[in-house]
């Protein structure tokens, strides 16, 4: 008796466990397993040493699931003096349809940003700061128009801003300083942006009286190329509490 109840209890634990494992939509895993093939941990690093495609993929180190999809990605741990990861993001990226966030601490992550990122319509937080990424910012991003946050400070982006980006509604923040970009500053129109951090690139032009919106309460644009007078802008930003405008021109 002892044995055949052991016995049912196997079968029950593996059921349990594959019913657990089988409840992420298969879209989101196998997005997931390219997205750990293009990864690794650094030396003193074991982040992904959870990522294992025996278990349940909700338990992963970063991983956040809502019903059977994946809300959100947070890869690298954030603690202070953590060496993170290296590799590059995998175009699977832009499969995980529900994905509201997304962010990869500082590490050596390299290579450009995926164009497949502009496939995730509920991105509302997109993070990859202090890394290597370099190329071009993807015009494509103009299509998450329910992003909130832009952080792509600290990497090695170059060529312009895209005036896309500037028509996002819900922009809150948006931080792109320590790069390598140039030509203009576009226009940035979304009523609720608060802060615009684009200091220690190679920005040239003027700024438009109206090209950024009242709302702004922190903007740095130093150690740039900008030219031309500002006050007829700064005279409409009057929720501004922070302002550096030096070592331009």
């Amino acid at each position: 008796m002892h044995v055949v109840s052991y016995a049912l209890f196997l079968v029950a634990l593996f059921q349990c466990r594959f019913l657990a494992f089988a409840i992420l939509d298969p879209i989101d895993f196998l997005a997931l397993q390219s997205i750990r093939k293009s990864l690794h941990d650094l030396p003193g690093s074991n982040f992904l040493a959870s990522w294992d495609f025996t278990s349940d993929p909700c338990n992963f180190a970063g991983v956040y699931c809502a019903s059977d999809k994946v809300v959100a990605l947070n890869l690298g741990d954030p603690r202070a003096g953590s060496p993170g990861l290296t590799g590059r993001i995998d175009s699977a990226i832009g499969k995980l349809s529900a994905l509201a966030e997304l962010s990869i601490v500082p590490g050596r992550i390299y290579g450009s940003l995926p164009e497949s990122i502009s496939q995730l319509k509920g991105l509302r937080f997109l993070a990859i700061s202090r890394n290597f990424i370099s190329g071009n910012i993807p015009v494509t991003l103009g299509r998450l128009r329910r992003l909130k946050t832009l952080d792509l400070s600290y990497n090695q982006l170059t060529g312009g801003i895209p005036r896309s980006i500037g028509t996002l509604p819900e922009l809150t923040n948006v931080i792109l300083c320590h790069n390598h970009l140039s030509g203009s500053v576009p226009p940035f129109l979304s009523h609720v942006l608060t802060r615009l951090d684009l200091k220690h690139n190679a920005l040239s032009g003027s700024l438009a009286p109206y090209s950024l919106p009242p709302s702004l309460q922190s903007l740095s644009l130093s150690w740039n190329r900008l030219t031309g007078p500002v006050d007829k802008l700064l005279s409409r930003l009057n929720h501004l509490n922070y302002l550096d405008l030096s070592l331009n021109q």
